[in-house]
């Protein structure tokens, strides 16, 4: 055979893999790649690549294998444990996740890639054949056992039987929950909801609900605009559920509302937080001298109150880290809420 086939990698990952990861780090350096801060890769797993490129924070669980011609992963990306990347080009953004047990490969061709926008989430059992490129945007979810193909053959083309080669690009904000079958040549737009155990063989528009098999669009316009007022609501509600789950993990916590502002006071280890929402800037607001978190839902400019950490749902943007913001943040990503980091 001309093209040998790259199968496990088994020899880098005996020789390499089972190196402690700053010694892994160390290697890879040295043979070229650039590696950001605290940059932590798993007991057996494996990076391959001949332009490689991985940002601050980023975490690869143990037996994972990461290969591809050129490498971008940017910071604080996850990959879970016994996930296997094999592909042409491979990019992915910052705050993307990749589970565990996820596949990503197929035959390669000039054009096979992969590019995960920031904060995409790829859940297990999810298998992506990248034979063509897949782009997939900003804030979408891969549900668990969700199958991506960019190309359908088998039978013989010169006896009629289709062939078909073609990219799969999937809009921001897009869901899929499990079990979702994309098939080549699917474009879909941005802010889409899929049902589960959906089958898309043809292009979705953007702001549309779609379910089937073959998926048919359920809902336009969707989702619906929410008021502000609502989105208080909301937000007030997740604050409370926050402040019940802290209690439910021993942490003590007060929550205080004075003029429409909330205050929730933490106290762990002898220490003192403070997250502070704030929905909108009509009332004069004197706040406590050490702002740990602050929440705000208006435009940044207007913000004069400072904080070690700014969490603002208007502009979807985070600065800064603590640990009371931190737990926060993630507490909201169940709800689909989640920021653009300025630092």
């Amino acid at each position: 055979m001309l093209i040998k086939k790259n199968k496990i990698p088994v020899a880098e990952m005996v020789l390499i893999g089972f190196l402690p990861s700053f010694l892994k780090v160390l290697i890879y350096k040295f043979k070229g790649y650039k590696i950001g801060k605290n940059v932590s890769i798993g007991l057996g797993s494996v990076i391959i690549g001949e332009n490689v490129g991985i940002g601050d924070n980023t975490k690869i669980g143990f037996i994972s294998v990461i290969r591809a011609r050129t490498i971008h992963i940017a910071r604080y990306v996850t990959i879970g444990s016994l996930t296997m990347i094999d592909t042409g080009d491979l990019s992915i953004d910052e705050d993307a996740r990749i589970n565990e047990n996820v596949i990503v490969g197929g035959t390669k061709t000039p054009q096979s890639m992969l590019k995960i926008g920031k904060r995409v989430i790829i859940m297990e059992y999810a298998f992506i054949n990248t034979t063509m490129p897949i782009h997939i945007g900003d804030d979408s979810g891969i549900g668990g056992h969700c199958l991506l193909f960019t190309h359908g053959s088998w039978l013989n083309q010169l006896d009629g039987f289709p062939v078909t080669f073609a990219p799969i690009t999937i809009g921001k904000k897009v869901w899929l929950p499990w079990r979702v079958f994309i098939m080549p040549g699917v474009t879909i737009g941005d802010e889409v909801v899929i049902g589960a155990n959906s089958l898309i063989s043809s292009n979705l528009p953007s702001n549309v609900m779609a379910a089937g098999t073959p998926a048919k669009i359920l809902k336009e316009n969707y989702p619906a605009k929410i008021t502000s007022d609502k989105r208080n609501d909301i937000l007030v509600s997740i604050i409370n559920e926050f402040a019940e789950y802290l209690n439910y993990n021993n942490i003590v916590n007060s929550l205080t509302i004075i003029d429409g502002v909330y205050t929730l006071e933490v106290i762990k280890n002898k220490k003192q937080m403070y997250l502070i929402y704030i929905h909108d800037l009509k009332n004069e607001y004197a706040p406590p001298a050490h702002i740990d978190t602050l929440v705000v839902d208006y435009p940044s400019k207007s913000a004069d109150i400072k904080a070690r950490m700014i969490l603002n749902l208007h502009d979807k943007t985070r600065k800064g880290s603590t640990d009371l913001g931190e737990e926060f943040s993630k507490y909201l990503s169940r709800h689909g809420i989640r920021f653009d980091r300025l630092d």
